[in-house]
């Protein structure tokens, strides 16, 4: 999970409310997208130089203010929220609801605990609480020691002039070197500090918020990318928030994924009037598609995979099979097919084998 996020950091780093009301606020980390009245998203730019990683969407509740998730690092929820204000008229954050507990969705509570100690409420599936508690905030020193060889790793690459390799750095590749190496420093100042807010609201099965002319469903279906995914239904506008249940690519399907349920857990997703979907990575979604698309992947994957054990092959063997097996139905609806089919399969196999 650590060496995923040293990845995606890697990659997604390679106002007025009189203004507000007329023109969409600027910001170096994230784009603003009005998907229906008084809903927005926040997609994540690929330029970005603080790790936020995953989208975000906030929504007014009344008077009131939800967000969900909060990013990896304390600087990106705090840009969120000043997002938040600006767009919104500088109303209040009431309701804060994690999707899942992986550290690019949860690692900014605090900050919005901070930002409004006497309103926010905390809201997450019961497991996501649970595995907060027993997974993330224990797993907060490896990521602060990664950065700490990860800088030390870039610094000798400067002090020596050859990339990870051993190749002569050129001129670019010392810039990119440099870039890299103070985004990692600034990651760790962010990090150095960092204190995770457990929520403080769960449930098992669904709960529902209500504004004037809004309804909020937060529904939990079963396990897929962790064993606590929600999703975030607004039924009066058609807008669905998936968190890392359904990404514009492959989602990651690692070591506490449950690919054998996944396909089920969409099924029921799939049942819901949904018009537009906010994934927890890429961009907005026009219709659900793609709920589909990867729920026939995860009831495909898993039948292939059971095939295979059931006749006994390895691993390795089971992975190359599969994977070819899988790719002429699948692999151009996801453009991340050739390397995240590998984890998957990988991930699904070691599930239903037990090994």
């Amino acid at each position: 999970m650590r060496k995923l996020l040293v990845f995606l950091i890697v990659l997604f780093s390679s106002l007025t409310i009189t203004q507000a009301q007329n023109k969409t606020p600027e910001s170096s980390i994230f784009t603003v997208q009005e998907v229906a009245p008084q809903i927005w998203a926040l997609i994540v730019k690929p330029t970005s130089n603080v790790p936020a990683i995953s989208n975000t969407a906030f929504f007014t509740v009344g008077d009131r203010v939800a967000i969900v998730d909060s990013h990896f690092t304390p600087a990106a929820a705090r840009e969120a929220a000043r997002l938040v204000k600006i767009v919104t008229g500088n109303k209040p954050i009431h309701y804060l609801i994690n999707t899942h507990w992986h550290p690019d969705h949860v690692q900014g509570n605090s900050t919005y605990s901070s930002l409004f100690p006497q309103a926010i409420n905390i809201i997450a599936h019961t497991n996501t609480r649970r595995d907060i508690q027993e997974k993330e905030i224990p797993s907060i020193k490896e990521t602060q020691e990664e950065l700490v060889k990860e800088i030390k790793e870039l610094q000798d690459q400067l002090k020596n002039g050859k990339d990870e390799k051993g190749v002569d750095l050129t001129a670019e590749k010392r810039q990119e070197v440099e870039k890299n190496l103070q985004q990692s420093k600034d990651l760790q100042v962010d990090l150095e500090n960092l204190e995770i807010t457990l929520p403080n609201v769960t449930f098992d099965k669904s709960l529902f918020l209500h504004g004037e002319n809004r309804e909020v469903q937060v529904l939990y279906f079963g396990r897929g990318h962790t064993e606590g995914d929600v999703v975030i239904f607004l039924p009066k506008e058609g807008i669905l928030i998936t968190g890392d249940l359904l990404t514009g690519a492959l989602p990651f399907v690692g070591q506490d994924a449950h690919p054998e349920d996944w396909g089920q857990t969409l099924e029921g997703v799939e049942k819901l009037n949904v018009s537009r979907i906010i994934p927890g990575h890429g961009q907005v979604q026009e219709s659900k598609e793609r709920v589909t698309f990867l729920k026939e992947f995860m009831f495909d994957m898993v039948k292939a995979v059971k095939e295979q054990i059931a006749a006994g092959k390895s691993k390795e063997d089971t992975i190359k099979i599969v994977k070819t097996a899988l790719a002429e139905k699948h692999a151009k609806k996801f453009s991340n097919f050739e390397r995240s089919s590998n984890s998957a399969i990988d991930r699904t196999y070691a599930r239903l084998s037990g090994k």
